[in-house]
């Protein structure tokens, strides 16, 4: 017959093995836990990829359709999904909204959200209507003084100017002028006293002299100009000898 002391022995064994296999079942337990929360995490990274938000397309539509999107014909991320989606146009179209794609950049060319530049639906605010570069082909837009402009209706004028310190006149001539020319005219110092914008040139004396603007040609009411000079002028005189220059243009 076993002892008492032999009995609470075995009993204390049992005891420890229970404790052990208490403890073995609990890490079981968390293993599986861990790894049911790894194939949810997986599952949520897939869906994150795929244009979710780690639950499932109908989540999105309900969110939608509860908040007055989907139902209004604006599913805001089936092109997210997979699916082709509204436009940018066809949101806007049912919102009451058009042309507001003047001022993007076309990506490509067959892109219906960005029309070409220049077409009706497109940027044709900035397509020139003066040939304000001259040469009768719609040249640079350079401003200067004393440049030549086309004016677009079978006229030219040109830009403001001075000579040493006075401010050239004239500057809408009249018809279609074939040349154009600065004039001044002196004082008995030799100091400039005015200037102004013609059409023909004159005789050279102590009181006045002439400068080549530009010269153009006609062909209806469309010019060609050859510019002469560019910026403003400066005159140095000496009895009837007189020397230019540019002061800038």
């Amino acid at each position: 017959m076993a002892s008492q002391a032999e009995k609470d022995t075995a009993a204390a064994k049992a005891k420890q093995g229970g404790g052990q296999a208490a403890k073995d079942t609990a890490a079981a337990k968390a293993k599986q836990n861990n790894n049911n929360q790894a194939a949810k995490d997986t599952a949520r990274a897939k869906s994150r990829q795929n244009g979710g938000d780690g639950g499932t397309s109908a989540d999105f539509t309900a969110r939608e359709d509860a908040a007055g999107l989907y139902s209004a014909g604006n599913d805001t991320i089936s092109a997210g999904r997979g699916g082709s989606g509204p436009s940018f146009a066809d949101r806007e179209a049912a919102n009451g909204l058009t042309n507001t794609t003047s001022g993007r950049v076309a990506s490509k060319a067959t892109n219906p959200d960005f029309p070409p530049v220049g077409t009706p639906a497109g940027n044709d605010e900035f397509v020139a209507t003066n040939n304000v570069g001259g040469g009768g082909g719609g040249g640079s837009v350079e401003l200067y003084a004393f440049k030549i402009i086309d004016d677009g209706d079978g006229t030219v004028s040109v830009t403001t100017g001075t000579v040493n310190t006075e401010t050239a006149t004239g500057l809408t001539p009249s018809g279609k002028p074939t040349e154009l020319w600065i004039k001044v005219t002196f004082n008995t110092d030799g100091e400039v006293t005015a200037a102004s914008v013609q059409t023909s040139s004159g005789s050279t004396s102590e009181t006045q002299d002439y400068r080549q603007i530009a010269t153009i040609t006609w062909s209806g009411d469309s010019p060609t100009i050859v510019q002469g000079i560019k910026g403003s002028q400066s005159i140095a005189s000496c009895g009837a000898t007189h020397q230019w220059g540019t002061l800038y243009s």
